[in-house]
């Protein structure tokens, strides 16, 4: 396999280097398979194969179905979630911001649902700072919070909680404020909003915050498939107008795939 490529450097175990394409080999098909085609999909000998596999067995990174066919092992499970629990959410998302921001020239941001409410833990600031009104750049500060009905990252992480954390969360949410002429404040609009922004995968904020600014944001999920968080490019209204906001929405849930992928989460190619 690909990474085999580095196998010649005095530095690195040849032999462990095939036990880890063994593992990328495994995940990478997400089936259960036979030593001979982990054999041939690694460019290596089948008792090669057998060999590594059964040690894998041993320390329970595979498991076998007990017809010779071998898939990865629970052991994976425990290491992923000690790596998971000490991963820092905004130094992971920050070249994701700087790829938002790059992407489309305005303020990219993180937050995650703190209690009833979104909160910034992280930003990039857009180029054109100095060209964008004041209250665009402080709306988005660091630790600062925001209703969750009225913002495109808080509408974001609403969609995809579950429906028992939903309806607990707008119980305490209610009545919804009214920020500006195009904030939601009915229930039944936001309902029928939170399922537009499943089907799309983003939501935006046409200025229901404040009336010069527009975002769209993507929502963020862990390993378990939870929503943890949403990023979102925002910018003022008269440079994002409306049809810029959708096709930045390509954008925004591009990288929020990927900064969920290196949390551990597979998406469902069914849902």
């Amino acid at each position: 396999m690909a990474n085999a490529r580095h196998i010649s450097d005095t530095n690195i175990a040849g032999t462990v280097i095939k036990a880890l394409d063994v593992i990328d080999c495994l995940a990478q098909h997400s089936r259960p398979m036979s030593a001979q085609e982990v054999a041939r999909e690694c460019a290596m000998s089948r008792p090669t194969a057998y060999r590594l596999l059964t040690t894998l067995m041993s320390r329970g990174f595979v498991r076998s179905d007990g017809n010779y066919n071998y898939q990865l092992g629970t052991r994976l499970i425990s290491l992923g979630r000690i790596v998971l629990d000490g991963i820092d959410l905004p130094e992971l998302a920050r070249p994701h911001l700087h790829e938002l921001c790059r992407v489309s020239n305005e303020t990219a941001n993180l937050s995650i649902l703190d209690g009833t409410e979104l909160l910034y833990i992280g930003k990039e600031e857009s180029p054109q700072s100095s060209h964008t009104p004041v209250f665009v750049g402080l709306r988005s500060n660091v630790g600062t919070r925001l209703t969750l009905h009225s913002s495109a990252m808080g509408k974001a992480i609403l969609a995809h909680l579950s429906s028992a954390d939903l309806q607990t969360l707008l119980s305490h949410t209610t009545p919804l404020k009214p920020y500006t002429r195009n904030t939601i404040t009915s229930l039944e609009t936001l309902t029928h909003e939170l399922e537009r922004i499943r089907q799309h995968g983003y939501a935006i904020d046409d200025r229901e915050v404040d009336d010069g600014t527009r975002c769209v944001a993507a929502p963020v999920f862990d390993s378990t498939g939870r929503v943890i968080a949403a990023m979102s490019i925002a910018g003022p209204a008269y440079r994002l107008t409306l049809d810029h906001l959708h096709q930045l929405s390509k954008e925004v849930i591009r990288v929020t795939q990927a900064l969920s992928h290196q949390l551990g989460y597979v998406r469902n190619n069914d849902a």
